[in-house]
């Protein structure tokens, strides 16, 4: 029988102890740590705090304390084997995109929204980013996707326009594409998210 190598369990637990460490820093005051994630990658954990209803269940187990994260993001690069990087994308990078994602849309603020990022080196990235995402099931990586998609250019214009982008109108490249033969239902996502996070929080 072919053997398989398999990631030894306490790997994933020091990572999920050394993110639990980890500073939580507002949104708008990104720029204040660019210095230092312009040359970093790994990942970043984004966590809401504002008044958008559909959240209300997220705000909550935020109120005190980084604690349920609304979505786990990579900035990876193949230029260099290393946490510290100049090539590709990076945590401000990344983070700066999504940044300006929120601002564009209507209905939420970037003041309300921490984030944590957890430096790493690049061959971890990946993994790193699947043990939080696997463990935490946030909702932007799950039932609302599309908060990490770029603009998709005039050669991929039948793209539909994603589920986020249906909720969170806004950014302009989106309001080009098509929501096509499946459009939200508000009031099955709302459910479904309240009962995700009540079943993540048991």
């Amino acid at each position: 029988m072919l053997e398989v190598f398999r990631i030894p369990p306490d790997l994933e637990a020091s990572l999920l102890n050394f993110c639990g460490r980890q500073n939580c820093y507002n949104l708008q005051d990104l720029d204040s740590l660019k210095a230092d994630l312009s040359q970093s990658v790994g990942v970043y954990l984004l966590y809401y705090q504002g008044n958008f209803s559909m959240y209300d269940p997220i705000k909550q187990a935020n109120l005190n304390s980084c604690g349920m994260p609304i979505y786990v993001g990579k900035a990876a690069s193949s230029g260099r084997r290393t946490g510290q990087t100049t090539i590709g994308s990076t945590l401000y990078g990344r983070l700066s995109e999504h940044r300006k994602s929120i601002r564009a849309v209507d209905n939420l603020s970037v003041e309300d929204f921490m984030f944590k990022i957890v430096s790493m080196e690049i061959d971890l990235v990946s993994w790193g980013e699947a043990v939080l995402i696997r463990h935490f099931s946030p909702i932007w990586n799950w039932a609302v996707p599309g908060f990490g998609i770029h603009d998709p250019g005039s050669g991929r214009a039948g793209q539909k326009r994603s589920v986020w982008d249906q909720l969170h109108p806004g950014r302009t490249f989106a309001t080009k594409l098509a929501i096509g033969d499946n459009p939200i239902d508000i009031n099955v996502l709302s459910a479904n998210i309240t009962a995700h996070c009540q079943q993540m929080n048991e």
